[in-house]
Parts: structure tokens; sequence; C-alpha cells
């Protein structure tokens, strides 16, 4: 079930005593109006929201957006003037906010009281943080989509395919079944590019003895999923099968450490003491998870300097790894959500060190 998202902003406004909000991030506008328009200016006063758009979007915006006026604009500012109040303060996306719009919006309306004080897309993002039931509804569909793309994705790697045609198989078996995004720039490494993070550059032909390493979600309504799986093909070592053991008893060991009240330090040091105490201090350098929802990489973090702590509705991603330079790396990461007791796991697919 959807609720109003700009009720409930307007509940922060009002006891942060601002009249008037202007949200032009695309991910903040998305959250308050479940409408993913591309462009447009929200103001939002306790008395009403209203959405601005050109012609461009005006007929999307109409068809999608809920708890708002939308307003066709042939210019979005002097609209934006007319409805503003010049005797109310106005909260803007400070941190967000490129700083040629808002030299542009100051010179154009030098009697608006801009909060210096305030940061509007800092008041969304409390909102954002803890997601509500419709929220939770599309990122567990979202990471089924990817559980399933898993097991598709073993059954198509071979010896002699490029990495690409992974990406591929992921992206085309997730779209068919409902991901709505569109961009398959996930990460597939083979050999030696796994040890690092990210991948490195380059398109690799996978051989037989290579550890794969794949790090991938689908997108449900603007909610996107994250999962990392490391297989093999062909054959395993001795030493892969160490490290793989070794990361996945750390990832166990910090899924029982997620509750109400542990700060993201906590977490993130459960999983890398483990590590640290296995033998492999220094390899282990990223952050254990993030925070996710309409953006990939959200807050709060499981990391060396997060504190924050955690909440109830919280998503958060789990994923340690273990990278041993020019060699091969490992890192499995599951998602899911902060309970009122623990950690609901959203991630089904396989744990086990698979050979192909």
């Amino acid at each position: 079930m959807k609720i109003n998202r700009i009720e409930k902003l307007q509940q922060q406004m009002e006891a942060a005593g601002v009249g008037q909000l202007l949200v032009e991030d695309e991910k903040n506008r998305q959250y308050l109006t479940y409408a993913d328009i591309w462009e447009g200016s929200l103001l939002v006063k306790p008395e009403g929201a209203w959405l601005l758009v050109d012609f461009r979007y005006y007929e999307m915006a109409k068809r999608y957006t809920r708890d708002c006026e939308v307003v066709l604009c042939a210019d979005i500012d002097e609209t934006l003037g007319r409805l503003t109040d010049a005797g109310r303060d106005l909260a803007i996306e400070q941190s967000l906010m490129p700083v040629g719009r808002k030299q542009k919006l100051e010179a154009r309306f030098p009697a608006w009281h801009i909060r210096s004080d305030l940061c509007a897309d800092e008041m969304v993002k409390v909102l954002r943080r803890i997601k509500d039931a419709y929220e939770l509804d599309c990122i567990r569909k979202a990471q089924q989509i990817a559980d399933d793309a898993y097991v598709h994705v073993l059954e198509q790697v071979h010896p002699g395919m490029m990495e690409s045609e992974i990406k591929i198989a992921l992206g085309s078996y997730m779209i068919r079944h409902g991901s709505g995004d569109y961009n398959i720039g996930y990460i597939t490494s083979s050999g030696y590019k796994t040890s690092m993070p990210h991948g490195g550059i380059g398109d690799k032909l996978v051989k037989k003895g290579d550890l794969i390493m794949i790090d991938f979600g689908a997108r449900v309504e603007g909610y996107g999923s994250d999962c990392t799986r490391t297989f093999a093909v062909s054959s395993v070592t001795d030493e892969q099968r160490e490290v793989y053991a070794i990361v996945r008893a750390a990832q166990e060991e910090a899924l029982r450490a997620i509750r109400p009240g542990v700060t993201g330090q906590q977490v993130d040091r459960v999983a890398r003491d483990f590590i640290n105490r296995a033998g492999y201090e220094g390899c282990f350098e990223h952050g254990l998870g993030h925070s996710i929802g309409l953006d990939g990489h959200e807050n709060p973090r499981f990391n060396q300097v997060c504190t924050d702590l955690m909440q109830p509705g919280i998503v958060m991603t789990v994923e340690p790894g273990i990278y041993l330079e020019n060699r091969f790396g490992v890192r499995i990461e599951d998602m899911g959500v902060i309970t009122e007791d623990g950690f609901e796991d959203f991630t089904h697919c396989s744990k086990d060190l698979i050979v192909l």
C-alpha cells in the first residue's frame, strides 16, 4: 500500500519551522511522488504540493504522480516564483543542488528567505532511510528476480565465453522477468580480475580454473537489489576453497550481529576481525555494507567509521571479501532488512561454492 509521503514531509517541515521546501533531485522527487519524472521542481508547503514540469514530462507526470498537483509550465522558474511566498522561509537541497542552479535562483528571487541551516535533501533522506511496506515489497521482488537470475546464469557460464556475455545473460534474464533496470553494467570478473573489488577494466575470456565474481541486482518500481556471488569454472584449488569458507563464515557472523541499536562500526568489526584472525589482514579494505533503496548506495553504512544506530526498517547489504592481488578474490553479498529483533535476509540463492 502506498502511503502519502508528502504528508510525512510536511510534518517534518512543521517540526523544523520551515514553511516551504524545494525538491529537484530526481530520486528525492521520485520518493515523494512515486513517479520517476526526469526533470521538474517539486514545491511543498503546509497547504499543498506542486510538481512543476514542462511539456515533455506533463502527460507522464499526470499519469504517475500522486499526492500533489501537476502544473504544466512554459517557464518553471517563473511559476515557482508565483507559487512561493516571499515572507516564508524556504529550504532547498543544499548538498545536492548545483552551485549554478542555486546562484540562478538567488539572483532571480532575491526576496526568498533560504534557510542556510536546513538541508532539504537531508530532511527527505530521513524519511527514505526507513523503508515502508511498499518499498520492502518492491525490494523483496527485485531480489527474487536476482536469485532466479543467478540460477539461470550458472547454466550459461562455460570456458570460452566472455565476461560481457555473462552480463548480457544476467541482464536479459532479469529484464524478461520484471526488472525495470535496463543498464547491465554489473560487475562480472573472472580469474585474476576477481582480486579487484570492482573487477578492473576490459573484457576477459573465461578460462578453466577461473573464479567468477558477479555483483548484480534487479530493480522493481525504482527499488534495487544487490547481490554478489563467487563460483568456479571446472576446478577449484584448496586455497580458493579455504578463502571462500572464511568469507562465508565472516558474513554469517556479521548477519548474526545485526539488530536494532548496534552501530555500523560494530557490525563491520565482526566480519573484519574474523577475516583478520584468519590471517588475511589487509585483504578486506572496503566497507562491509550499505543501505539501498532508490539509490544503489545509501546511508547508513556498515564500515569502520559509521556510528549511526541501526533501526528496524533499514535495508542493508552485507558483503565481506578477501582479495589477493594479481591472483583471485572472493566476495559474498546478501541484502535484507533490520527487524525488531534481528535481520531478515532477502537473498536466497545458494552460497555454496559451486564448481561448474
